[in-house]
């Protein structure tokens, strides 16, 4: 004889937990879909390597920086400090300085003038299609990210201005 338990007619499979549980599931999968939004911000990291880079004789890198801080935003070169009208400023500093003296939040840096500054840096220097940003470990991840908006196009028009951007070490911590 086998050792297989015999099935009596009236014994059938119980679904109904499995059926609750897919029915409590299907609904709690469907509702946590709709909150997984990602959002990418494109950005170069500056590389490492061993290999020289490749330099053109006739011309010098601009290396435009733009530095971040509690003060306001500075632009600075490879020729030093450039002032708001994208020219070699005589000293270092906050060339746009903030709304009302101190950067309470996003809304106090002059994201316009900045735009425009680089505007004419960008008519100076056609060529160039890199800008590095320095922020100050205590700016505010939404200026970071309205900064790189408004180096990589000119406000309210299709133009670039610098598409790519680098992020690099804080500018004064």
């Amino acid at each position: 004889m086998s050792d297989r338990p015999k099935t009596r007619p009236g014994d059938d499979l119980n679904l109904l937990p499995v059926m609750n549980m897919v029915t409590i599931l299907i609904p709690l999968l469907l509702l946590s879909a709709q909150f997984v939004n990602l959002a990418v911000i494109d950005s170069t990291l500056p590389a490492i390597s061993d290999d020289p880079a490749p330099v053109e004789p006739l011309r010098e890198p601009l290396d435009l920086t733009v530095a971040i801080t509690g003060e306001g935003i500075s632009l600075l070169s490879r020729q030093g400090a450039l002032d708001a009208d994208g020219r070699p400023a005589p000293q270092e500093g906050a060339a746009l300085g903030c709304r009302g003296g101190a950067c309470a939040g996003p809304e106090s840096y002059d994201l316009a003038a900045l735009g425009r500054a680089l505007s004419l840096v960008k008519d100076a220097h056609p060529d160039e299609d890199v800008v590095i940003l320095a922020p100050d470990s205590r700016v505010p991840f939404e200026v970071l990210v309205a900064v790189m908006d408004t180096a990589r196009s000119e406000p309210g028009t299709d133009r670039l201005l610098f598409p790519r951007v680098v992020l690099a070490g804080a500018a004064g911590t």
